[in-house]
């Protein structure tokens, strides 16, 4: 069973406004489609003139497959930057706003203005990428903000995900937010201890085995978003960043 998000927006501008409802739409067109979706930025991009909004329908399982898309773009971008390749950074800047456009519009209430803020953000960032108020560390924070706040959407998905018995995809993104956690402590260059580090191992696996066990309950019973909610409230507190959901687990 899968699901498919209607996703309007510019990508320059606004934030996409995202539906959700199931489908049987092929997952393969559904990634060719994610894929020029995101390449959509850089015609925006070229052209200031108002044009009317693109409206795409992109498969939810093959969407999910991108949850790490943030991790690969802001690498690129910090190399680019150091190398003063200002062109690719750029590019690769758009593709990232892109994506957490998307994600802002699939997000809960909470943390829709926190999303939005950060791809506003990445745009200045993105406007102003010569000037020398752009800095590697402004980078670095940036980058550290969007993975705290991926973390965050990736557990309610998941929530969201088990409360409709879609276990696969409540699997999926326990596994993003362990992901997402552990690069917003590596943007935010600091360290976890050991205890934190076997947490998310575990929620990893856990996450894992939601993705292919036959028996979902077996695995809840160990209650798995109640300890991912735990590790990154934990986290948080370490980071000493903003909590912005409450979960009712």
């Amino acid at each position: 069973m899968l699901a498919q998000s209607t996703l309007k927006g510019d990508y320059r501008n606004d934030i996409m406004h995202t539906s959700i409802r199931k489908t049987k739409s092929p997952g393969w067109t559904a990634c060719v489609v994610a894929l020029a979706t995101l390449s959509l930025g850089a015609i925006a991009q070229a052209n200031d003139a108002a044009a009317e909004r693109p409206l795409f329908e992109l498969d939810e399982a093959t969407w999910a497959m991108f949850y790490d898309l943030p991790s690969r773009r802001f690498r690129s971008i910090r190399d680019a930057f150091i190398r003063k390749d200002l062109d690719a950074a750029s590019r690769d800047l758009q593709t990232s706003i892109g994506f957490l456009s998307i994600e802002a519009g699939r997000a809960v209430e909470g943390l829709l203005l926190p999303l939005s803020e950060n791809v506003e953000e990445l745009q200045r960032i993105q406007g102003n990428i010569a000037d020398v108020s752009v800095t590697v560390g402004a980078l670095d924070s940036a980058f550290a903000r969007a993975h705290w706040l991926l973390a965050q959407h990736y557990l309610m998905l998941s929530l969201q995900s088990r409360d409709t018995n879609r276990h696969k995809m409540a699997g999926h993104y326990l596994w993003a937010t362990a992901h997402h956690l552990e690069r917003a402590v590596l943007w935010s260059d600091a360290r976890i201890d050991r205890a934190t580090v076997s947490s998310l191992e575990s929620i990893r696996k856990l996450g894992q085995e939601l993705q292919t066990s036959s028996n979902p309950q077996r695995v809840y019973r160990q209650k798995p978003v109640a300890a991912a909610a735990k590790t990154l409230v934990k986290i948080g507190e370490h980071l000493n960043r903003k909590v912005w959901i409450q979960p009712q687990l």
